[in-house]
């Protein structure tokens, strides 16, 4: 009909003008754009989880994050593993610059995450085991001078410097090593001292502690453990005052030797070595220690940073039990060392570090495991009925296009009834669940795929009431920086974005849920 009137209207004209003028061209009719972003939509924050190195290093991921999101997750930065070295002491740089950046930016940073059993330093974790028997190293404190030690300043050139005992700078008992590197040498054992050889469980991890200080903080050295072929190291930057560091090794051989390499000029003190025998288990008392440490050191740095926490990660298994197993490569479970009252310990830890944050249980496929959800329930009331600082539930929310509606739904009603702020923490939605292969992308998929988003935030909306609702976050920016991509190499499109930067529906369906 447009098309028709318009076409009779220029004819009208060219009529009235006897055909001796060119007639107007007709205005084109005026489309509506939507410019509205989703932060804008919502009446609660929307939040998305963003990579460290595309976030610094990508102008249409930084801008995009700017401009559709109020509230950032970290994908690793926060985590144990991205900022606890090997000897347990903390390296924060990285985290600290993200949160700086995305504050610059006008972002509120949501903290992910503290007590996880993945993404751990599970080397310094395995470390701290049960201890018997004597001291494996001789002459641990130099009281005996060199004795069982063997020192060397090289005389190649251009090594210069000295290996003595002080007797003025000794942390216990009469004496410390002291070695003085005015000029480096060659390599990094130009300067060092190495203890006699003793006997280790090839495969044990074994602990060496020492106090050492440097004359001028910053300066460094590097402990060293070695057997034939065997060999591992951790450099150490030293403060000026005695602290104990800790190195963690594990030989593959059964004679080895402790040795301080020196490739940095320096006055260096060291005193009061130990090696002991692992003894049966991990020692309670030493991971709830380090566990403590860990979450008061990350979350009092960010008081006034970070308003909100996922303090306990995943800590139940698919049939509602406490997450369990064998510790190795950077998992590391809780339970079995400290019991379940860990989850306890851990909100409290951080409530002490930062009392007006806000402290949230997180966890996974709450919505597909019944057993899960329940057992989720019982611990958040568990813990309301200690008076455990909890102030949140989180629902990750990794689902698929086939994911029940109806779980949805009975899953915001059992959250919405612990009384506490509910959040939708990591959301994406698969339309490749069964990883078929080869996949092709349809229309229909992405239509389907744009209703379950659409559907999660009218569940949320409709069985969570106003004053809880803590927000939703959706699980990485893209499609191409999706984890179930880049981790699971699995072939998806997840997210609300392209990896062109370009909505998908979903992005329209999410948006007009969010209304």
């Amino acid at each position: 009909m447009r098309v028709l009137f318009t076409a009779t209207l220029t004819l009208m004209i060219s009529c009235s003008k006897n055909g001796t003028d060119t007639p107007p061209q007709p205005t084109p009719p005026v489309v509506p754009t939507d410019t509205t972003t989703l932060k804008q939509m919502a009446s609660y924050p929307v939040g998305v989880a963003i990579n460290y190195d595309l976030m610094k290093g990508n102008a249409s991921y930084s801008s995009l994050v700017k401009k559709e999101f109020d509230r950032v997750t970290f994908e690793y930065q926060m985590k144990h593993g991205a900022n606890v070295k090997n000897d347990g002491s903390y390296d924060f740089s990285r985290a600290d610059e993200l949160v700086t950046l995305v504050q610059g930016l006008g972002l509120d940073v949501y903290g992910h995450t503290l007590v996880w059993h993945q993404n751990n330093n599970g080397t310094y974790l395995r470390s701290l085991t049960n201890t018997t028997g004597s001291n494996l190293l001789l002459n641990a404190g130099f009281e005996n001078d060199y004795t069982n030690w063997f020192t060397q300043v090289s005389s190649t050139a251009p090594t210069a410097g000295s290996i003595t005992v002080s007797t003025a700078e000794a942390h216990s008992g009469t004496k410390a090593a002291r070695v003085t590197v005015i000029t480096p040498g060659p390599n990094a054992y130009s300067v060092q001292i190495v203890s006699d050889n003793f006997s280790v469980a090839s495969g044990t991890t074994y602990t060496l502690k020492y106090w050492a200080k440097a004359a001028v903080a910053g300066q460094a050295l590097r402990a060293v453990s070695q057997g034939t072929s065997y060999y591992e190291q951790l450099n150490q930057t030293l403060s000026a005052t005695w602290v104990e560091y800790s190195f963690p090794f594990t030989p593959t051989e059964t004679s080895v030797s402790i040795k301080f390499h020196f490739p940095n000029a320096g006055d260096f003190f060291i005193d009061n070595l130990s090696v002991l025998s692992p003894g049966s288990g991990y020692s309670p008392t030493l991971v709830n220690s380090a566990m403590q440490n860990w979450v008061t050191a990350m979350v009092s740095r960010n008081v006034g940073k970070v308003k909100a926490w996922d303090v306990v990660n995943e800590a139940f298994e698919e049939n509602g039990n406490i997450r369990s197993g064998t510790s190795t490569n950077d998992i590391f479970y809780w339970a079995p060392v400290l019991g379940r009252s860990y989850i306890a310990n851990a909100f409290r830890y951080a409530n002490i570090a930062a009392p007006a944050a806000l402290l949230f249980l997180n966890d996974y496929n709450l919505e597909s495991s019944t057993q899960k959800l329940d057992s989720f329930i019982a611990m958040v009331n568990e813990l309301k009925g200690q008076a455990v600082p909890i102030h949140g539930v989180a629902t990750q929310m990794h689902i698929s296009i086939n994911t029940s509606n109806s779980a949805i739904d009975n899953m915001f009603i059992k959250l919405a009834a612990t009384g506490l702020r509910v959040h939708v923490s990591e959301l994406d939605i698969r339309i490749n669940p069964n990883n078929s292969s080869p996949f092709t992308v349809t229309d229909d998929l992405l239509t389907q795929q744009a209703s379950k988003y659409k559907y999660v935030v009218d569940s949320y909306n409709t069985n969570v009431p106003a004053s809880q609702r803590y927000g939703i976050t959706v699980w990485n920016v893209t499609d191409a920086d999706s984890w179930i991509v880049t981790s699971l190499g699995r072939t998806d499109f997840p997210t609300l974005f392209n990896s062109s930067y370009q909505k998908k529906p979903a992005y329209i369906s999410f948006k007009q849920g969010l209304k």
